[in-house]
């Protein structure tokens, strides 16, 4: 079985100082173990963190550019240094030679739209970092939009004038949308704009509204949206996201599995997928180790599902909204 994950934050440790090799460390994720199940494409997340997260380290918050050339810094040196096993991704072709090269391929992408600082040349810069998916807020308001939030009033915020315009350079330049994190006024000008320019978009790392209570997650009429669109939606093992109590420390593959049965019953198949947020999460997981997906497909499979549904949780969608999305 091959694997595509959407959503890692291995590298985040790197914008508070720490040096990170992605093939063998003490977190989540590395090289070692995405070759050892069988694993094609890992995204890597550039989460651009707030002032707070800095703060509360003893650290000064680094701009969003320099904060993004000291994460892509590491991600382009440890591709250039394990260069036998891992090699960048911009596109359906060059995963597709990665793997008759026997090697991971590793798709950069933003947490946070922020760092496209207001303009689309900015959205240009991240192109040609290598940015290949952006999610169009983290938890604050920025330029382009706004969060998710309990308040019913912020939840029904849409794109700003400037994120709209966005969401269509995305669409045109071969930029996945990301809708994680995003307010549910968001979420629906995105299927709008994605829909008048026949491209699907993803949610990378989100889980049922129906399960689990949390406006981090989507409700059924969000993911039956975007399964139409031809999109996606990456499982994430995050306890508040997964336990039907959002308070909960504790990751278990039951909820994963309750999660996945309910996104099958209201989306089908075909939009579902794996973004487990490792490496960005905390708690007690039962799953915290890239290895032990294959925990989930196991479970999976006997709970019902075939072989062919599993490929495509596991990698065939992802690949699908790759080849419809990226240049």
């Amino acid at each position: 079985m091959k694997f595509i994950d959407m959503h890692c934050d291995t590298l985040l440790g790197t914008a508070y100082g720490e040096k990170i090799d992605l093939n063998e460390n003490n977190k989540a994720v590395d090289f070692k173990r995405l070759k050892s199940i069988g694993f094609s494409a890992q995204f890597y997340a550039m989460c651009l963190m707030p002032e707070k997260h800095f703060l509360d380290k003893g650290l000064t918050k680094p701009s969003d550019a320099d904060f993004m050339d000291a994460l892509s810094t590491c991600f382009y040196e440890n591709l250039k240094k394990y260069s036998d096993v891992a090699a960048f991704a911009g596109n359906k072709e060059d995963l597709l030679r990665n793997e008759k090269e026997g090697k991971i391929s590793c798709f950069l992408t933003a947490e946070d739209g922020n760092g496209i600082n207001g303009s689309l040349e900015g959205l240009e810069k991240m192109y040609k970092m290598g940015i290949r998916l952006i999610s169009i807020t983290w938890n604050e308001e920025n330029c382009l939009g706004y969060p998710n939030s309990f308040d019913p009033q912020k939840m029904s915020l849409g794109l700003k004038p400037f994120g709209m315009e966005m969401i269509d350079a995305m669409n045109r330049m071969g930029v996945i949308v990301d809708v994680s994190h995003l307010s549910d006024g968001g979420f629906w000008d995105v299927v709008r704009i994605c829909k008048e320019n026949h491209k699907p978009f993803v949610a990378s790392h989100s889980n049922s509204r129906a399960m689990t209570p949390h406006s981090r997650n989507m409700t059924d009429d969000m993911i039956r949206a975007l399964s139409e669109a031809g999109g996606a939606m990456g499982l994430n093992f995050s306890p508040r996201f997964l336990s039907p109590d959002i308070q909960s420390r504790e990751s278990r593959i039951d909820d994963m599995v309750r999660h996945m049965k309910h996104i099958y019953q209201v989306g089908g198949i075909e939009c579902m997928a794996l973004g487990g947020d490792l490496d960005g999460i905390s708690g007690d997981l039962e799953i915290d180790s890239v290895d032990k997906m294959v925990w989930l497909m196991e479970r999976l499979h006997k709970e019902g599902f075939t072989e062919s549904q599993l490929d495509k949780i596991a990698y065939d969608n992802v690949f699908r909204v790759i080849g419809e999305t990226l240049k």
